[in-house]
């Protein structure tokens, strides 16, 4: 499972490794940081993602993943292989991720934003953690856990696609809720002595503070520059809340494993939401490109600037949760992720792609977005595998796999110049 210490050299020589333990745990090699496994042995994770989907014939994945210079099952995989190979778990804590786009809650495909400092909202998110930490809390082949993925955080990119977004949310809850209340006494608390300044910006007729609670809050005018500054400081509040509770969930519910927090999409991390995820994450994990919009940055180039900022603002290290650069078939003319010319341009931007990666010190690792070709829904094309649907390989890509992940792995041993 691990690499062994003679391939680390003087890279782990002096103990840097400390002891072994039951469980994968962050530490450091020479200059980098990486997973250590149960046995104290360096572990750059590179893994696919989804391989549930492929839905039978999964005893001859693990041999093929090693064979592709993969050294997990990222996270999607079966129940099946969860003792044959280390892998991560993941869960949907609020259903607002990127993918989501029924704007009537409860349908199928909805998206939602929780009223997070409902008391009812915070012992469901607390039962679910639990449900999902009971399956993987014994098992020494867990890496860890993901959160959410790709949530929608940035007011002005969320309003964008949606229309709407977590604070407006909160703000249109009914007079009496719990976060309807909390909002309130944020605007209360900044706007203590400045009534009439409340009033102008927020369209209001209030005699008192103290009637923001009841206040029809349905004409506020997003537009303002001062509403909006209001709205991203109060989306940091949110996020002080929806971390708490989770995170401390997760630590009750399972101590020991790695917590790699929600797996935001490039472009749509916050700093003040990073700000309060970190004391709940070990890593911070991102997502680099799908083909949303322009508002995000596209897969086939590295966003080192957006990772640089997202590792500076956290003090985590960073794990590529998921990722792929796809191409057009004869097939499939339209594909998930951003799209190369052909398969050989694929191949190429790919292993640049993890190159670039590979040379920061805080890069943990990198999950493939999908093993084999599948079918997406809504329309939105074919999700691109390492093998197509008759199960052959897309040949060069697997290629540019195996160059890159052996590089990735021997080059551990020296520092970055």
């Amino acid at each position: 499972m691990a690499i062994t210490r003679r391939q680390f050299g003087a890279a782990v020589s002096g103990g840097v490794l400390g002891e072994a333990g039951r469980w994968f745990r962050i530490g450091q090699a020479g200059a980098r940081r990486v997973f250590l496994t149960p046995e104290g042995e360096p572990f750059v994770a590179l893994g696919v993602n989804h391989i549930s989907a492929l839905g039978t014939g999964f005893d001859a994945v693990p041999a093929r993943l090693r064979e592709w210079g993969f050294n997990n099952l990222g996270y999607g995989a079966p129940r099946e292989l969860e003792h044959a190979m280390p892998y991560f778990a993941a869960m949907t804590i609020a259903k607002n991720e990127k993918h989501r786009s029924h704007p009537t809650p409860g349908t199928a495909d909805s998206y939602e934003f929780p009223d997070v400092f409902d008391e009812a909202w915070r012992n469901a998110a607390d039962d679910l953690i639990a449900k999902e930490c009971a399956r993987h809390r014994e098992n020494p082949l867990l890496i860890g856990y993901f959160w959410t993925d790709t949530p929608t955080w940035d007011v002005v990119k969320t309003r964008g696609l949606r229309s709407t977004d977590w604070v407006s949310e909160i703000r249109r809850l009914p007079a009496g809720s719990a976060g309807r209340r909390r909002y309130a006494e944020f605007l209360a608390a900044k706007y203590a002595g400045r009534l009439d300044g409340l009033n102008l910006i927020y369209g209001l007729k209030l005699r008192n503070l103290d009637e923001l609670a009841a206040a029809d809050l349905s004409k506020v005018a997003i537009g303002r520059h001062v509403v909006g500054e209001d709205d991203r400081e109060f989306l940091g509040v949110i996020a002080r809340q929806y971390y708490e509770t989770v995170g401390r969930a997760q630590r009750k519910h399972d101590a020991n494993h790695l917590v790699l927090g929600e797996r935001y999409l490039a472009g749509d991390a916050p700093e003040n939401v990073l700000k309060e995820a970190a004391p709940f994450i070990d890593a911070v994990s991102v997502q680099p490109g799908d083909r949303y919009t322009e508002l995000y940055p596209p897969s086939t180039v590295y966003p080192e600037e957006e990772i640089e900022r997202m590792h500076s603002v956290t003090g985590r290290p960073v794990m590529i949760c998921d990722h792929a650069i796809s191409f057009p078939t004869p097939q499939h003319p339209k594909t998930i992720f951003e799209q190369a010319s052909s398969e050989q341009e694929a191949a190429r931007l790919t292993e640049e792609f993890l190159r670039r990666a590979m040379a920061k010190p805080y890069v943990l690792g990198y999950l493939r977005c999908q093993y084999v070709d599948r079918p997406a829904a809504f329309g939105r094309g074919l999700r691109q595998g390492l093998l197509k649907a008759d199960g052959t390989e897309y040949a060069a890509v697997v290629a540019a796999y195996r160059r890159a992940t052996a590089e990735w792995k021997s080059g551990i041993v020296e520092a970055p110049r």
